[in-house]
């Protein structure tokens, strides 16, 4: 349940700031092309998170060069200005996915107590 909880905080936190970097008219693509790279390099990250030992931090920053490099590419955006939204976007998602978390028993359902 953690991992899904982490999923939509992820997307809830970087499509806006991915939003605020583009012109309305352009808008609606770049957030379907951040939600497809979420979509793809969310899972990886946990993956190398679940089964190595492999400092996170680290994780990260190969997250956000792969990431700007996809922007960059599938964008067209200058590679300064993707780099710059993918540290802003990853860094507020990495923090609030770091620090909130979700309690297990909020989703268990309660014993009926028919007698």
């Amino acid at each position: 349940m953690e991992l899904a909880f982490n999923l939509l905080l992820t997307i809830l936190i970087e499509l806006p700031i991915m939003a605020f970097f583009f012109k309305k008219r352009k808008r609606r693509y770049a957030l379907s092309v951040g939600l497809f790279v979420n979509i793809i390099t969310w899972p990886i990250v946990n993956i190398i998170r679940l089964n190595t030992d492999w400092d996170l931090n680290w994780v990260q920053v190969g997250v956000v060069v792969v990431e700007g490099f996809a922007y960059w590419l599938l964008l067209g955006r200058h590679i300064k200005r993707s780099i710059i939204m993918t540290i802003v976007a990853n860094a507020a998602s990495f923090l609030a996915t770091k620090y909130i978390h979700i309690s297990p028993d909020l989703f268990q359902k309660t014993p009926n107590l028919i007698r």
